[in-house]
């Protein structure tokens, strides 16, 4: 193992995270304002600060160096955490050391992900607070419906309702739009330690685009499972999904991503240890 000398972050590269957070929150705000005009001026103000840290400006600096800065920071700590934890436990073997290991990786799950998701939850807990991007969906749904022939116009006083010819009216609300699911496998993705930073974010951009096309493919199935059976059947379905298969989905998914991508030897971070 290693041993690399890391300096702490500098106020420059403080700044930048606190830029490219903020940016985080702009596009959030963005996707829940019920101002189109105000959504799309946050959308855009998040874009222009982006572009001045990873594109032009005098702040602009590669996203690369900034993203091993803080993961090589954010290591250092949890490295001591963890060898704190086997200090404690008097853990010296190799396989009482990898015990403490496993519990404490899903600690760090347990008090940073899932507080994360559940606080996501509770901001996002009205019908129409994500109403930019749920009428995203909409729009993309209607598209691809009326590709395929079927007769659906989109109403409602959001502009989020999907009113069909032959079928039951489907409302796109909040809980609809896979954003919940979705900041849940990519910060459990981006949270795994051991995995080279690159390698994480380049599988929670995947994530993403996975659970949008699945979500996709959910609610538009809504129209064949009623047409072929009735709506009982489909409301079956779509809480089932809802409370179950869309998490069973999830975790199967990330253990497969732990099994065959996070443990290629060529996907895992250099050992090191760091020293200040």
């Amino acid at each position: 193992m290693d041993t690399v000398k890391l300096a702490t972050l500098s106020r420059d590269e403080i700044l930048r995270g606190i830029i490219l957070v903020g940016s985080f929150f702009l596009v959030f705000v963005s996707f829940g304002s019920s101002n189109l005009v105000f959504g799309l001026s946050s959308l855009f103000v998040a874009v222009f600060f982006l572009s001045i840290l990873f594109w032009k400006g005098p702040m602009a600096t590669d996203f690369t160096y900034i993203l091993g800065r803080y993961s090589d920071n954010f290591a250092f700590y949890l490295d001591k955490g963890e060898n704190y934890l086997c200090k404690s436990f008097n853990a010296k073997k190799k396989s009482e050391k990898v015990l403490v290991g496993v519990a404490y990786n899903f600690s760090l799950v347990m008090f940073f992900v899932v507080p994360i998701d559940l606080i996501f939850q509770e901001l996002t807990k009205g019908e129409n607070s994500l109403l930019l991007y749920q009428q995203f969906i909409t729009w993309i749904i209607y598209v691809i419906e009326s590709v395929f022939g079927i007769e659906v116009f989109i109403q409602g006083d959001y502009s989020t309702k999907l009113v069909y010819a032959d079928m039951i009216d489907l409302e796109i609300v909040s809980e609809c739009t896979g954003l919940h699911e979705t900041v849940f496998l990519s910060m459990l993705i981006l949270c795994f330690r051991g995995v080279k930073p690159l390698v994480r974010l380049k599988w929670a951009a995947y994530a993403v685009i996975f659970i949008f096309i699945e979500n996709l493919i959910r609610i538009i199935s809504s129209y064949p499972i009623v047409h072929t059976w009735e709506v009982s059947t489909w409301e079956k379905y779509h809480y089932f999904w809802w409370h179950t298969g869309q998490y069973a989905l999830i975790m199967s998914i990330f253990v497969l991503w732990i099994m065959i991508v996070a443990g290629k030897p060529s996907n895992k971070s250099p050992k090191k240890s760091f020293v200040r």
